[in-house]
């Protein structure tokens, strides 16, 4: 049978809505949290600790809402399609849980430049987490459904011919450019 014959269905992606609400909330929390919480883009890179303000209980500055902020918008960003909305809550995910490990690691903030408490890395490891799995979910319902009532033949694939084509009678010809001749009997 041909494509023509066929009526596909790509089914729905687990992971489209959930990453886009995710991004929506990192984004609306990230724009909050540079108007009402820490303005502060003080740094003390790469090791040293940093302090912000607390928003909503988490410890902010300028840079640790510009990264909620952009990690929302990478979200909502990839999440219309599919693969985009997987791909992107690998990388917003890991980037996350990395930040979360290192702040962790560190005491008090992450890389000198983000501000964190225990909650904001609580935040960070569960929101990481979560898109982390996200990225791994399928789509599910794929059909593919035939648009003709005949059923397939799954049996067989001999392929019967009703009658026996003529042949045409053969005369005597020859070809120069190859120098063959063809005669009949």
């Amino acid at each position: 049978m041909t494509n023509r014959n066929r009526h596909r269905t790509k089914g729905w992606s687990l992971a489209k809505g959930p990453v886009a609400l995710i991004g929506l909330a990192l984004l609306a929390y990230g724009v909050t949290a540079l108007i009402f919480g820490g303005h502060s883009f003080a740094q003390h890179a790469p090791t040293g600790a940093v302090y912000g303000k607390t928003w909503l209980g988490l410890e902010v500055n300028g840079w640790t809402g510009l990264l909620f902020t952009a990690a929302g918008l990478l979200l909502l960003f990839g999440a219309p399609m599919h693969w985009g909305a997987k791909t992107m809550s690998l990388i917003v995910g890991t980037a996350l849980v990395v930040l979360c490990l290192i702040s962790l690691a560190n005491g008090h903030g992450a890389l000198g430049i983000f501000a964190a408490n225990g909650l904001t890395e609580l935040v960070w490891g569960a929101a990481g987490g979560l898109l982390i799995i996200l990225s791994m979910l399928p789509r599910v319902g794929r059909r593919t459904g035939h648009i003709d009532e005949r059923p397939a033949t799954t049996r067989s694939t001999r392929r019967v011919e009703s009658e026996p084509r003529p042949v045409a009678p053969v005369s005597d010809t020859s070809d120069e450019r190859y120098d063959t001749s063809v005669q009949s009997h």
